[in-house]
């Protein structure tokens, strides 16, 4: 078949087609039909189809040598990065079925479509004459992005601004990255390289027995940056390997000069979150005042009951939000401990005790002023509340 723009616009059109009635009326009206005879037996007769009659592209042998190791090391990282996180927060059991049964069922349902959608990536991609390659990369990922976000279970729901930025940050995010990644490599060097790094990163979450209870921000994180990074470092690679590329441009697109920057912005926002054992809290009310101002940020240090004393200030949970006051009383009541809490600034003790399931930590430490944005942010959104503080992460 001779390459063809608009054959190719086409085809990505009619996945398109599929993709919306499958999120709006397939996946509800026929769930079990779709997940395992409809869904799976569509992606691979497109992708069966282009294989016959699409011939043979050409790839950078060389270029493909490097990415292909760049994606495993990345697999790599993304494996390692997942499990030492679990070292701050803690392992829950997986939800998914690790019985080989339950693998082969995964592989069918996700991994068949999984390989199809590259493949056909790849074909399509490829399909149109050099000058377009780019404007079909763009095109198709787009596409693919709208089908997989899933628009369907949005249509009816109740949008906070929360609900908004997790589902930003943690599935459309993720899904540009890996779509910006997976339509480059597909470019230059074909399918596989998508294919392993989609298919392994799956099959660590479907055959790991134990898996990191992570913040949705955590996870956002990791599954945004490391497809980034390995696009950053590809590209670096094509260029390197590009003899029209002035020394310039080569050491300009080197990613090194942006990773150490980058991990230092996710350290920071995973302590922001309360990712670590420390985590900082910006103070709203007086009620602490002589000793926390209004916009000063209480660093917090997580311990249980046993850790905390009269005098310590702790920060303990409320329906909907948490407060920062001084244990001025604590006692035990048939093996759980109890405490009574007072705001230095206020005339008498909190009228509720405080339960030890309800403690979050004890302060540490004190930073001046930094923590008004977090307020100003919060005040945009909520109604001020007396002796609320505002957490900047959870």
């Amino acid at each position: 078949m001779q390459k063809s723009k608009n054959a190719t616009l086409a085809l990505i059109f009619l996945i398109l087609g599929y993709g919306l009635l499958a999120t709006f009326y397939l996946s509800s009206a026929y769930n079990i039909a779709y997940l395992y005879i409809i869904n799976p037996i569509f992606w691979i007769l497109i992708a069966g189809v282009l294989r016959i009659v699409l011939g043979k592209s050409l790839e950078n042998r060389k270029l493909k040598k490097s990415i292909m190791e760049y994606i495993v090391i990345a697999v790599l990282v993304y494996i390692i990065t997942y499990m030492v996180s679990g070292l701050f927060v803690t392992f829950g059991k997986n939800p998914f079925s690790t019985t080989l049964i339950g693998l082969f069922t995964n592989l069918w349902i996700l991994g068949v479509e999984i390989v199809a959608r590259e493949y056909i990536r790849y074909k399509l991609i490829n399909n149109v004459y050099e000058k377009y390659k780019m404007k079909i990369a763009v095109v198709i990922s787009i596409v693919y992005i709208i089908i997989q976000i899933n628009l369907g279970q949005y249509i009816n729901a109740k949008l906070t601004a929360l609900i908004i930025v997790k589902v930003v940050c943690q599935t459309l995010l993720p899904l540009i990255a890996k779509n910006l990644l997976f339509s480059y490599t597909s470019i230059y060097c074909g399918y596989m390289p998508a294919v392993i790094y989609e298919l392994t990163t799956h099959l660590y979450l479907w055959l790991s027995p134990i898996l990191p209870n992570a913040p949705w921000v955590m996870s956002a994180i990791i599954d945004f940056v490391i497809p980034i990074i390995l696009f950053l470092y590809i590209r670096y690679v094509k260029n390197k390997l590009n003899i029209f590329r002035s020394k310039e441009n080569i050491i300009n697109s080197d990613p090194r000069n942006i990773i150490i920057l980058v991990v230092l912005i996710i350290l920071a926002i995973w302590f922001a979150v309360g990712v670590f054992p420390i985590k900082p809290v910006a103070i709203a009310s007086g009620s602490m005042e002589k000793v926390l101002y209004v916009g000063d940020v209480a660093i917090i240090k997580k311990c249980n009951a046993n850790d905390v004393n009269e005098g310590d200030i702790i920060e303990y949970q409320m329906q909907g939000f948490t407060v920062v006051h001084r244990i001025i009383q604590k006692s035990q009541k048939n093996g759980e401990f109890y405490f009574i809490t007072k705001g230095d600034n206020n005339n008498s003790p909190d009228s509720d005790e405080v339960r030890e399931d309800q403690l979050i930590g004890k302060v540490i430490y004190k930073i001046k002023y930094i923590g008004y944005p977090a307020i100003w942010l919060h005040l945009l959104q909520e109604d001020k509340q007396e002796n609320v503080t505002v957490e900047t992460g959870k």
